[in-house]
């Protein structure tokens, strides 16, 4: 009778079935009915069937497994908990309850707990491609890089042809500045890409992702469309009436998850002061919830500032796009992309007659959606724009609005001069030699300007490359590719992150900051330059690699903008060469002296103003 669709007709059989006082000997006909009834829709009949079983075979794991399993899949985790730590009491060796119980912790955020039963059912259940691919995605979510590379290994051990675990290693591996199969992993990520897009569907490869690899500006905009592409379906509004010369103040709406403690929402919480109302009326529609940990004080600082600040995180897409429409925005602003905590299904809709993206998604969107992108000439030059869906509004001469003037005026007070070996000992840098940094995220590192670094320190006695010191992984595995190119670790300074408030003060402690090419400094970039920290960099061809070289042109320092590899490796160490203590006519304290002037010089100093 279920297998020809007629459940509840089977639950009412298999009920007349029992016995008047059902016995142990009774309890898989009882799990059948639990199953009839579940498969007829009737939860109530179907949940309390479910617990008869176990009463009749208290001491079988199945039936508990089968209780947690009902709960797990009606969003009912805080039952399924004990159901399943129950089935795995009574039996260890159960491989599929120890991955359920991992399941349900990992669906709660929970991934430390999820963890030692995630390990468990990989080891009891060795050829069960599920367990390996559940305890790899325990560990990234844990951001724990080095560990998730060998579980998405081993998941393609089981399953060589794992898309999904392919894209994911060569992620964590970018993460982990694990090199050891770079070309390999590249290639069968593009690999899937090709199939992916012959077979016309969303591809494994995220659009984000993609920008720190050597994904052409050309498989960018692939990626990106069969990702947009996911809201075809999507009806969008209609607006009806264009804008007259005696209209009202042009409402403006600006959406993003990072209202917040962010380096985008510091910067937004400042620009909302400076609109003209009589010109243009803010609104910011938040997609991430209230958060006192995260906030700090520019959440509020925004809502003080905009007409209104509307939180839609727990609102669907429609109805998010629905209030933003409601309130009359007839310019939207994207500041996500494909970025964490992005809502593209929002834009999809259509809730602004012009939708623009901004600042926070530095690549194309690869969407009918979003109509213009917020860019200038040296990010995406002219010849780049059939690679970018959207049409370029260039902000001239720089696209890049930086506060670090209101956010960080510690930065005012730094000297022109070179710093002192006090103030290096201060932040801990115990050398009087040259400083190289670079305070990008690690997964920017890429083996070739890791290469090119290397090369600079051999070639400039006793200076040291400034690096953040996370993820540990990433740190270990630096420091071997370096001792393998014959430069000691030592010479590898490795920091943690610092407070807000002084992180400009130490950055300025460095000589020359050398940008990551296949993705640039952005905030970092602004951080550097406040801190008179002069910037060396490779541009290349997508937006995300070209923003440094954008930032230190519209200083009027194209000097620091290197053509190729080699030069950008001469440049570097031409001028740590020429610096000496106290020097201020070297090359470096020239450039140093320069760019604390521009700073403040009112020709240059547009990404400060």
């Amino acid at each position: 009778l279920r297998g020809a669709g007629r459940s509840r007709q089977a639950a009412e059989e298999l009920t007349r079935a029992l016995p008047p006082s059902p016995k142990p000997n009774t309890a898989n006909m009882m799990a059948l009915i639990a199953q009839a009834w579940e498969a007829a829709g009737d939860e109530a009949k179907a949940e309390a069937a479910y617990k008869e079983t176990t009463a009749l075979a208290p001491s079988s794991e199945v039936a508990w497994y089968n209780l947690g399993y009902y709960h797990m899949t009606h969003g009912d985790y805080d039952s399924a908990v004990p159901a399943f730590l129950q089935s795995v009491k009574l039996s260890p060796g159960f491989g599929k309850g120890h991955e359920a119980v991992g399941a349900v912790y990992f669906g709660q955020g929970e991934e430390e707990k999820a963890l030692p039963y995630l390990l468990e059912a990989r080891r009891l259940m060795p050829d069960s491609v599920n367990a390996h691919l559940n305890y790899a995605n325990a560990l990234g979510k844990l951001e724990r890089a080095g560990e998730a590379v060998a579980a998405y290994q081993s998941v393609l051990d089981v399953d060589p042809s794992h898309a999904d675990a392919a894209n994911k290693l060569a992620h964590f591996a970018v993460q982990a500045c694990d090199w050891r199969d770079y070309n390999a992993n590249f290639k069968r990520v593009t690999s899937i890409l090709r199939d992916d897009l012959a077979a016309n569907r969303t591809t494994r490869l995220i659009p984000f992702n993609a920008l720190v690899l050597p994904v052409s500006p050309a498989d960018q905009l692939l990626i990106a469309r069969s990702h947009a592409a996911k809201h075809d379906s999507v009806v969008p509004f209609r607006h009806m009436r264009g804008r007259g010369k005696g209209d009202a103040p042009l409402k403006v709406g600006y959406l993003s998850a990072d209202f917040r403690d962010h380096p985008v929402g510091r910067d937004l919480s400042n620009i909302f002061i400076m609109h003209r109302r009589r010109f243009a009326i803010p609104y910011a529609y938040a997609q991430n919830p209230p958060h006192p940990q995260h906030d700090g004080p520019y959440r509020q600082r925004v809502a003080d500032h905009v007409d209104a600040l509307r939180d839609v995180n727990a609102l669907p897409d429609r109805e998010a796009a629905s209030l933003i429409q409601g309130d009359g925005i007839e310019v939207l602003v994207d500041l996500m992309g494909y970025t964490h905590g992005a809502r593209e299904g929002i834009l999809a809709h259509r809730p602004a007659p012009v939708q623009v993206a901004f600042k926070g998604y530095m690549s194309t969107t690869g969407s009918s959606y979003v109509s213009h992108l917020i860019s200038d000439a040296p990010s995406v030059p002219a010849e780049a724009a059939p690679f970018y869906s959207e049409k370029q509004v260039y902000l001239r001469p720089v696209f890049v609005a930086s506060t670090h003037p209101i956010n960080h005026e510690e930065g005012r007070q730094i000297s022109a001069e070179p710093p002192t070996k006090k103030e290096r000992l201060d932040s801990g840098l115990n050398t009087t030699g040259f400083v190289y940094a670079c305070f990008n995220s690690l997964y920017k590192v890429s083996p070739s300007v890791f290469d090119a670094w290397m090369r600079v320190l051999s070639a400039v006695p006793n200076s040291v490359l400034w690096l953040l010191e996370e993820p540990r992984e990433a740190r270990d595995n630096l420091c071997r590719h370096a001792e393998r190119q014959g430069v000691n670790c030592s010479r590898l300074v490795f920091t943690p992150k610092v407070e807000l408030w002084r992180h400009i003060l130490v950055k300025s402690r460095a000589d020359l900051f050398l940008d990551t090419p296949i993705y640039n400094a952005h905030t970092t970039a602004a951080d550097s330059l406040w801190a008179t920290v002069p910037i060396l960099t490779l541009p290349r061809e997508k937006m995300a690699s070209r923003v440094a070289a954008s930032l230190v042109v519209s200083l009027g320092m194209p000097e620091l903008v290197a053509r190729t590899m080699d030069e950008y490796v001469r440049l570097a160490i031409l001028l740590g060469k020429a610096h000496f203590p106290g020097c201020r006519r070297c090359p470096s304290a020239k450039l140093r002296a320069k760019l604390h002037r521009r700073r403040f010089d009112e020709a240059h100093n547009h990404m400060f103003d």
